[in-house]
């Protein structure tokens, strides 16, 4: 069997070659035609050109020092995807999505690449640095009187990418796939680590020069069997999203999933989603203990519930004494259940977790100068969230019938509502047939 290399150009491209969200094309979108061949989709790579301007006048000005204007450097790239959906050609049904793509990215790699991966091939591909100033003044800032242009080549995550699972691309089985990626509105890519959105209220990112490029394998024999129908399994993620305001947080959904492998929780001040001002992509403590807005509100117990019970584990996962001025390093049993329900047990050697990264020492009134601010955590920035495991070996636990659970205590008594983002992973069958696909979770 051969491959050939080949190169696709967006669906939707405008005039100009140039896509951004405030220029109206919010979408992304690419298309593998049906053909004769296999489709390996972890080869797929998402190529062009980022700049990122001060303004939108007709000639935009870059940003330059001074400004302070940047973004996640851990996510680079990824910075700019709200949701990615991948469907099929020929009957135009989803085969998966995934919304919240960058919130969910920035703890998957932060939990599934190391430091040298982000300052190596991952900075070279995804624009990703695990030094917040380095990534502003190299990423974000052109030099005075140019303008910097930063190319990617970014690869997409996702179950059904990464599955392993060849696509027969021709008619008469699964056909040509369609990949599309919502963009992030400019307010929640793009923050001022001044605090301040004065001066940079167009402030704006623009993609350019985007192509799709792949390997397809070509067929040495007619392929054998009947090819129209078959199915495909991978592990995808459910996103949800929604508040809390207080110290006791109750969270309760109806999944209908049937094998729920993991969840997982991230926190972010609501105040910080689409501001300009703050990063709304960080992932962080809660805050707002006592008159402060900005003090850490420390977690102090968490419950995971099935049908309202505990559920897998029979007891309380109690955090560590925060009134310690000493202890700023959260339970390890916390870490552990974040690591596990996030990372395949085969990635457990990539890390950039670290106590540097992922304690209660920081500040969060960003700042361009005090290490101790959120947006300069060392090592890629902050990593924080909650997490839990099912079952063993993979198998999952049946969530169809009973309502999935989550209990937070913690030190959150200000009025400071904390944007909860909700990833949970489980195993679907992606049925195909010529009377279209079917996608079974």
């Amino acid at each position: 069997m051969t491959s050939r290399y080949i190169e696709i150009r967006p669906d939707n491209i405008p005039a100009d070659g140039k896509i951004s969200f405030k220029n109206g094309f919010p979408v992304l979108s690419f298309t593998i035609s049906a053909q004769d061949g296999l489709l390996d989709p972890s080869t797929i790579r998402i190529v062009g050109n980022f700049n990122a301007y001060k303004d939108n006048l007709a000639t935009p000005t870059p940003l330059r020092t001074g400004d302070n204007v940047t973004m996640n450097n851990r996510l680079g790239i990824y910075n700019v995807i709200e949701s990615f959906t991948v469907r099929a050609v020929k009957s135009k049904m989803i085969c998966e999505s995934i919304r919240h793509y960058s919130k969910y990215l920035n703890t998957y790699l932060g939990l599934n690449s190391s430091l040298q991966d982000q300052m190596g091939h991952l900075g070279e591909t995804c624009l990703m640095m695990p030094n917040a100033t380095s990534f502003r003044q190299s990423v974000m800032e052109s030099p005075a009187g140019g303008t910097q242009t930063n190319s990617f080549s970014f690869h997409v995550p996702s179950g059904f990418m990464m599955s392993g699972n060849m696509i027969n691309l021709r008619n008469d089985a699964f056909g040509g796939i369609q990949l599309e990626f919502l963009l992030q509105p400019d307010s929640n890519v793009l923050y001022s680590d001044a605090g301040s959105s004065s001066g940079i209220g167009d402030a704006h990112y623009e993609l350019s020069n985007l192509k799709l490029c792949c390997e397809i394998n070509d067929f040495t024999d007619e392929p054998k069997g009947n090819q129209s129908q078959g199915v495909m399994e991978f592990n995808t993620i459910t996103s949800l999203y929604t508040s809390i305001n207080s110290n006791n947080a109750q969270l309760q959904y109806n999944l209908a999933l049937r094998n729920v492998i993991s969840a997982f929780a991230t926190f972010v001040p609501v105040s910080f989603i689409n501001s300009l001002t703050a990063d709304g992509q960080v992932t962080v403590y809660p805050s707002g203990n006592g008159t402060s807005l900005t003090a850490l509100a420390p977690i102090r117990r968490v419950q995971w519930l099935k049908g309202g019970s505990k559920f897998p584990a029979d007891f309380d996962y109690v955090n560590n004494i925060e009134d310690d001025a000493n202890q700023q390093l959260p339970d390890p049993q916390i870490v552990r259940n974040l690591v596990d329900a996030v990372s395949p047990d085969y990635t457990n050697e990539r890390f950039a977790i670290s106590p540097a990264n992922m304690n209660r020492d920081y500040s969060m009134t960003p700042s361009a100068t005090t290490d101790t601010a959120y947006n300069l955590i060392p090592e890629g920035g902050s990593i924080m969230g909650l997490g839990v495991k099912y079952g063993i070996g993979g198998a999952g636990e049946d969530f169809s019938t009973e309502q999935w659970g989550l209990s937070i205590e913690s030190d959150l008594t200000a009025d400071r509502p904390m944007g909860v983002y909700i990833f949970i992973k489980s195993r679907a069958q992606l049925v195909f047939s010529p009377n279209g696909i079917q996608l079974i979770q």
